[in-house]
């Protein structure tokens, strides 16, 4: 079995792909969970894995979140100070 070396998680603030990608490589190597296993698990390609890791290529959102939602990370956002009251709920 290969040995994953768990990597720091980045700052709170994600702005770019490059942050997203590192949080979800701090969160699967903190599961101890390598590429391959990771990608068998949420049905995606290693490669797509490995391009969302490094903010590299064109990854979808719509695998990204797969790939998040696999590894159990949520993301909540906040409405920039002029936007004014959106109205939103708690969807949990």
């Amino acid at each position: 079995m290969r040995t994953v070396k768990a990597t720091s998680l980045p700052a709170l603030l994600i702005t770019h792909p490059q942050q997203l990608g590192a949080l979800v490589r701090a969160v699967r190597t903190a599961s101890g969970l390598t590429l391959e296993e990771t990608a068998l698990s949420v049905k995606v390609a290693k490669q797509t894995l490995q391009n969302l890791e490094t903010g590299t290529g064109t990854v979808s959102l719509a695998l990204a979140f797969k790939v998040m939602n696999g590894l159990g990370i949520r993301l909540t956002w906040q409405a920039p100070p002029d936007a004014g009251d959106l109205g939103g709920t708690d969807a949990a």
